[in-house]
């Protein structure tokens, strides 16, 4: 039940030597942004008061976070993380890390969140904003933020601005309790979710500000190899009429390959735009026609070496040195996903106005050469945490399937065992030499891996095929994954009638729900277009979502325990957490950390009780790519 007097609101307006610094926080110890205005409200004794001013200093803002924190009122923002950094920016972070904090955008996500696989040119991906916000639930308030100037010094202005400051914060506390309450009416558990997502706010504000050290030596290197086998492909390319333009514009990629190659159209796009055909180039179609031609396989490793360079040394080079503090700074998003999992933008801005503030960390390549272009600071250690098999384990949990729930057992080796079935070979005999180091048995594993991380989702042995020649580069024929498809569904039954009943459940409700109670809403015309995406986020929103929450209950738990050894979170990739830790407080932190993570309250705080363990991995290392396994003794 809500309760004004527990409860603050707060926001800063920004500003900057440049108008793009003032939403890089960062920037404000280089003295080149700071905040113009900055107001707290709180309602005492029945009556709503304001706070704040022009100018503000760090003991106004100070004393905000005091008065939360004697009060216990939970701070509300709006994109609270953006001002959470400001905050800690200024040198505040010990109170802010004693606060509890609201998001009512994330409020609004978590009440209304749709797939956006349907958007087009008619339906527009739906905006969050403050502004829109005021429009949606205070209709009469719509377009208060005309006639503001966010960086003029002018006096008139600066009260206009300040003005505009106070109604933020007082339609960001209405619309924020207007949001929880209908979250606790829907579904206490829903909301519930939304509160252990709030907890990790703190410290991923921290992390976008701090951002991420990069090796500057290894990351031009990277470059230079980068260039250098780029060079080198386009050297054979050129006399077939390959150039660096050909290879960044799809148009002409396809007219060179379809019309002066001849080689045969593999699929089409569709424009949800125009409704108009083209001929796709995408990654898929080059290395199906690189096995029929020689040309396409270099112009595929050619345009690879190209993106690598843009968006893996390029862009963190670029952006340590436009950010003026050596570091790159993707910036989290908190429920950047309709499944609620963290995303990074990478570029500040749009078109000629985008400014490379961090890189695609999203997605970064696996290998070593690439990853180590990220390093922990000095006296500081890596660390990953990694929720072991977790789509794996909660698909199990989900479909109950005896076999997935006994290869969830310690000691059991999951993709070993689909490696074995598929080769018609002896579980056992084939992780006894998986272990011994055989090569065979390791490219049997490989195989299983494969199936159990592709197949879950209603993947067609099709699609497995081109999956596998794709992204794991193993060539398979099209019988081939027809048999591995068909081995799956036998090994493991019960997932099949997971799906089928998870779509009929959602046709039912109009929603799918994860275990801690997060929802996304499922609407539309099942046997129209979208049918089968509708099908497909039933099927896998229950467990990819699932797995949002875990991190995000690991990520708060962790919120309290980092700080026992000076630790800080970096950021949050695919199943894995990543932090720093002090160098000497590395062994302290792997054993207490794999224990906290091991033994997370699922009960205590989701009413729900995994019926399988749920272990996390934990690898450690200078830089991202020399991670190693903690070797726990």
């Amino acid at each position: 039940m809500w309760n004004d007097n527990e409860y603050l609101a707060f926001d800063f307006e920004t500003s900057g030597e440049l108008p793009e610094y003032a939403l890089q926080p960062w920037r404000l110890a280089q003295g080149s942004a700071w905040a113009t205005s900055f107001v707290w409200s709180a309602s005492v004794d029945g009556k709503t008061r304001l706070h704040g001013g022009l100018s503000p200093t760090v003991d106004t803002m100070r004393e905000m976070l005091e008065f939360a924190i004697a009060e216990k009122r939970t701070i509300i923002g709006w994109n609270t993380a953006f001002d959470i950094s400001w905050l800690i920016a200024y040198g505040l972070e010990d109170l802010v890390m004693q606060c509890s904090w609201l998001d009512g955008l994330l409020l609004w996500r978590h009440l209304d969140i749709e797939p956006e696989y349907h958007i087009t040119d008619r339906f527009k991906k739906r905006s969050y904003s403050l502004k829109n916000a005021v429009a949606v639930f205070l209709p009469k308030y719509a377009g208060y933020e005309e006639g503001v100037d966010f960086h003029s010094t002018d006096p008139d202005d600066l009260a206009r601005l300040h003005k505009y400051n106070e109604r933020d914060v007082l339609f960001t506390a209405a619309i924020t309790k207007a949001l929880y309450e209908r979250l606790e009416r829907n579904d206490p558990r829903q909301l519930n979710a939304a509160l252990i997502e709030a907890r990790c706010l703190p410290m991923i504000a921290k992390a976008n500000l701090d951002g991420m050290p990069v090796d500057v030596g290894h990351t031009t290197q990277l470059a230079e190899n980068l260039d250098m086998a780029a060079d080198a492909l386009l050297e054979e390319l050129e006399p077939h009429g390959v150039t660096e333009k050909v290879i960044r514009s799809p148009i002409q990629l396809s007219k060179l390959i379809f019309d002066e190659w001849g080689l045969p159209v593999q699929k089409e796009n569709v424009s949800k735009k125009t409704g108009n055909r083209s001929r796709s180039t995408d990654k898929e179609v080059l290395h199906e026609l690189s096995f029929i031609d020689n040309r396409v396989a270099k112009l595929r490793s050619y345009r690879e070496a190209l993106n690598n360079k843009t968006k893996f040394a390029s862009a963190p080079l670029i952006s340590a040195e436009y950010n003026g503090d050596g570091n790159t700074h993707p910036s989290a998003i908190v429920f950047g996903t309709y499944s609620g999992r963290l995303t990074y933008a990478s570029k500040q801005g749009r078109n000629k106005d985008a400014r490379q503030t961090g890189f695609a960390l999203h997605q970064m390549k696996r290998a070593a050469e690439f990853r180590s272009v990220i390093r922990a600071p000095e006296g500081y250690t890596l660390m990953e945490f990694d929720a072991a098999g977790q789509e794996f384990r909660w698909m199990a949990i989900a479909s109950n399937d005896e076999t997935m729930l006994s290869l969830c057992q310690p000691g059991e080796d999951p993709h070993g065992f689909m490696g074995a079935r598929i080769a018609s070979k002896d579980y056992r005999e084939v992780v006894a030499a998986v272990r011994a180091g055989d090569k065979d048995a390791k490219n049997k594993r490989q195989l299983g891996k494969v199936a159990n991380l592709s197949l879950q989702y209603r993947t067609s042995a099709k699609k497995l095929r081109v999956v596998s020649r794709v992204q794991y580069g193993m060539d398979m024929s099209l019988p081939d994954a027809v048999h591995i498809h068909a081995t799956y569904r036998a090994s493991y039954p019960q997932v099949g009638q997971y799906w089928g009943r998870q779509i009929s459940m959602t046709r039912q409700s109009g929603y799918v729900e994860t275990f801690a109670g997060r929802r996304v809403k499922v609407v539309g015309e099942w046997d129209g277009d979208y049918g089968w995406s509708m099908g497909s986020t039933a099927i896998n929103y229950r467990i990819q979502g699932t797995g949002a929450d875990q991190k995000y209950l690991a990520m708060s738990l962790l919120r309290d325990y980092l700080p026992s050894v000076g630790g800080r979170f970096g950021w949050d990739l695919h199943d894995g957490i990543y932090m720093f830790i002090p160098t000497d407080k590395v062994e302290k932190a792997a054993h207490e950390i794999r224990a906290l993570l091991d033994n997370m309250p699922y009960k205590k705080v989701w009413g729900f009780t995994p019926p399988i363990p749920l272990p996390w991995d934990c690898k450690h290392g200078s830089n991202w790519g020399d991670l190693e396994e903690y070797d726990f003794g």
